[in-house]
């Protein structure tokens, strides 16, 4: 089975795949500099670990695939909706009007991430949707900004990046063109 993908969106995967794990390292180094006693990743492998009653040994791997699994699904989500939003042409527009796409996604992220984290760990290990929910973070905090700095990651490597490279190549074509003629 072939799936048939725009060819805006296939010129954008190796940037999505990017974003996601340059965005989820850094997530995790901000975690360590700020001094949280572990991150995000190794408390979600820790809960789902003992939640699941699965051995203690699985906690890493757990925890940072689920980390790595959002940060991946979070920057394709981004490349899809830049790749389908009508953009403008002129690099100026395109590239505020997808930073804003980008810091809605942060804002988004960070309001739902403690009952998402909640419902992650409640599924995956093997309790099932959790009977109660944290509430949303409403909070301008770390989480907050760690959200909308994954996200600016992910807009500079998806947008920014390939249309300064772009522009790269067709100058330096030119110029071989130039020197041609």
């Amino acid at each position: 089975m072939s799936v048939n993908l725009p060819a805006q969106l296939k010129r954008r995967i190796p940037w999505i795949a990017a974003a996601g794990i340059v965005g989820a390292i850094v997530f995790l180094t901000a975690q360590v500099l700020a001094g949280f006693p572990a991150t995000i990743a190794q408390f979600i492998g820790r809960q789902i670990v003992r939640n699941g009653g699965y051995s203690e040994s699985l906690a890493g791997v757990i925890g940072y695939g689920v980390h790595f699994g959002v940060a991946l699904s979070y920057a394709a989500l981004l490349g899809i909706v830049i790749s389908f939003v009508p953009l403008p042409e002129g690099r100026g527009p395109r590239w505020v009007i997808a930073a804003f796409i980008a810091a809605a996604f942060g804002w988004i992220s960070s309001l739902v991430a403690a009952p998402a984290i909640a419902i992650t760990i409640g599924i995956l290990s093997g309790q099932g949707f959790p009977a109660q929910l944290p509430g949303l973070n409403t909070a301008f905090n770390f989480v907050f900004w760690i959200h909308m700095a994954f996200f600016a990651i992910a807009w500079s490597l998806e947008v920014v990046t390939p249309d300064l490279l772009a522009s790269r190549a067709g100058m330096l074509r030119s110029d071989s063109m130039a020197s041609v003629v």
